[in-house]
C-alpha cells in the first residue's frame, strides 16, 4: 500500500503544452502513472504525447474522472492554477513552480483547507508510489517498491537518501517533497500521521533542512503519535 497516490490515481497536467509540462508528463506517463489529461486554455483538442488537451480542469476532470493534478506554470500564475485545481474537482494538487509569491500560497492554501484538497508544494518535487505511479519530477531509477516512507524538504537530499536505502535493500512505500518554501501544503506532521496509519509502511525516513523549526515539531509529533521507527 501507498499514500496519497498508487496505480489507481488518474493525473492531469496543468501547463501540459508548455517545455517543462510536456517533458514531465511524458516522463510520468512512461513512467506508468495514470496521466489522463492536460490544461493549457484555448488548446483544447490537441494531444500532447498521446495526452488529450483540455481548456480548464473542470473540463479535464468531468471527460477523464481525474482526482489528482500536477501544476507546470509560470510562478505569476501558480496561484490561480491552484485555485482552478481546487474548484475543479481533484482532491489532490501537487505544485512544482518554484518562485512563487508567499501570500499567493497562502491564498491557495487557505483555500484548499476550506475545500479539503490535499496540496503539495509549491516548490517541490513531487512525490512517488514506487512501481505504481509518480507525480513529480523525481529521477525514477532510483526507487524501489517497499515499505519505508520518506518525507523530505530537499529534493537532492531525497535522491541521496533513497539511492542509498534502495542499495541496502530498503524499498519504499512512498516518497514525498513536500516543498522548501516558507509556506506549502502537507507537511511532516500530517505526512507523519499517514504513514503511521499506512499498514504497508514499517518505517519512516524524515529529511530535514535549514531553516525553521519544523523538524523540532516534527520530533515532538513523533514522539507523542508515532509508533513505527523513524
Amino acid at each position: 500500500m501507498s499514500i496519497l497516490i498508487n496505480k489507481d490515481t488518474k493525473l492531469i497536467v496543468q501547463g501540459i503544452t508548455g517545455r517543462d509540462g510536456s517533458f514531465h508528463a511524458s516522463k510520468m506517463k512512461e513512467y506508468g502513472t495514470n496521466v489522463v489529461g492536460g490544461t493549457s486554455p484555448g488548446k483544447a483538442g490537441q494531444e500532447v504525447c498521446g495526452i488529450p488537451v483540455f481548456n480548464t480542469v473542470k473540463d479535464a476532470v468531468a471527460a477523464t474522472g481525474a482526482n489528482a493534478s500536477i501544476i507546470f506554470v509560470p510562478a505569476p500564475f501558480a496561484k490561480d492554477a491552484m485555485l482552478e485545481a481546487i474548484d475543479g474537482g481533484v482532491k489532490l494538487v501537487i505544485c512544482i513552480t518554484e518562485g512563487v509569491p508567499t501570500l499567493d500560497a497562502v491564498a491557495a492554501q487557505r483555500y484548499a483547507k476550506i475545500k479539503d484538497v490535499k496540496v503539495i508544494g509549491p516548490n517541490c518535487p513531487g512525490l512517488i508510489s514506487p512501481e505504481e505511479s509518480m507525480a513529480g519530477i523525481m529521477p525514477t531509477n532510483i526507487f524501489k517498491k517497499g515499505h519505508t516512507g520518506v518525507i523530505s524538504r530537499s529534493g537532492t537530499l531525497t535522491y541521496e537518501v533513497v539511492y542509498n536505502l534502495t542499495q541496502a535493500g530498503l524499498g519504499q512505500s512512498t516518497a514525498v517533497g513536500v516543498g522548501g518554501d516558507p509556506v506549502v501544503g502537507l507537511y511532516f506532521e500530517e505526512l507523519l500521521r499517514m504513514f503511521q496509519d499506512d499498514p504497508e509502511t514499517d518505517s519512516i525516513a524524515l529529511i530535514g533542512e535549514i531553516g525553521g523549526d519544523a523538524e523540532e515539531r516534527a520530533a515532538k509529533f513523533i514522539k507523542e503519535h508515532v509508533t513505527k521507527p523513524v
